[in-house]
C-alpha cells in the first residue's frame, strides 16, 4: 500500500472512531460502550498496514477524542485502555506462544488501565465517583468483576472481528485501496 493510500485509510478510520465516540452525547450508557467499539476499527490498520502505523492512529483518534468529545470519561476509557487493547492484543496473541502467559497480561493490563482511568477521571477531569462507594466498598469489587467478565467478552469478539477482517472484509479495502 502506497504512503498516501495509508494515510487515506488512517483518516478514515479515524474519523470513524472519533464519530463513534461522538454519539456518546446521545445517551449515558453509551459512555461505555463507545470507546470498545472505536477500538475495533484499529484492527484495519493494523491488518493493512501494521502496528506502527495502528498505534500512530490510535495516537491521534485519542487526541481528538480529549479534545472534541464532551464526555472526557469516555475519551480517558478509550486512551487508557480500548483505543490500544486490539493493538496489542493481536500483538501479543501473535509473539507470545505461551497461552497463559497472555492471559495473566492481559487481566493485569486491563485491571491497571481501568484503576488508572477512574484516578485521571476523578482527579484530573473532577468527574464524580462517590455512587460507587455510597454502600460500601463491596459495589466497586462487583464492578470490576463484571469489567473482567467483560474484558473476556471483547477479547473474543477482537478475535473473532481479526478472523471476519483477514477472510471476508480486508480483501475488499485491499481492492479499493490499491491503486
Amino acid at each position: 500500500m502506497r504512503e498516501s493510500s495509508k494515510a487515506a485509510l488512517g483518516g478514515i478510520i479515524s474519523a470513524l472512531a472519533v464519530v463513534v465516540m461522538l454519539i456518546t452525547y446521545f445517551s449515558p450508557l453509551l459512555v461505555y460502550t463507545a470507546p470498545p467499539f472505536a477500538g475495533i476499527l484499529l484492527i484495519v490498520i493494523v491488518n493493512e498496514m501494521g502496528y506502527r502505523w495502528a498505534f500512530g492512529t490510535y495516537v491521534a483518534i485519542s487526541l481528538l477524542s480529549v479534545f472534541l468529545i464532551a464526555d472526557k470519561e469516555s475519551a480517558v476509557y478509550f486512551a487508557m485502555f480500548f483505543g490500544y487493547y486490539p493493538i496489542l492484543k493481536l500483538l501479543m496473541d501473535s509473539k507470545l506462544k505461551v497461552k497463559a502467559l497472555r492471559v495473566v497480561l492481559k487481566i493485569l493490563l486491563f485491571n491497571c488501565a481501568i484503576a488508572a482511568s477512574v484516578a485521571l477521571c476523578i482527579y484530573v477531569f473532577h468527574i464524580p465517583y462517590d455512587d460507587l462507594t455510597e454502600k460500601g466498598y463491596i459495589l466497586p469489587i462487583v464492578f470490576l468483576v463484571m469489567l473482567n467478565v467483560l474484558l473476556y467478552i471483547y477479547d473474543r469478539l477482537v478475535t473473532a472481528l481479526q478472523l471476519l477482517y483477514v477472510n471476508k472484509i480486508g480483501v475488499r479495502i485491499k481492492r479499493i485501496f490499491k491503486h
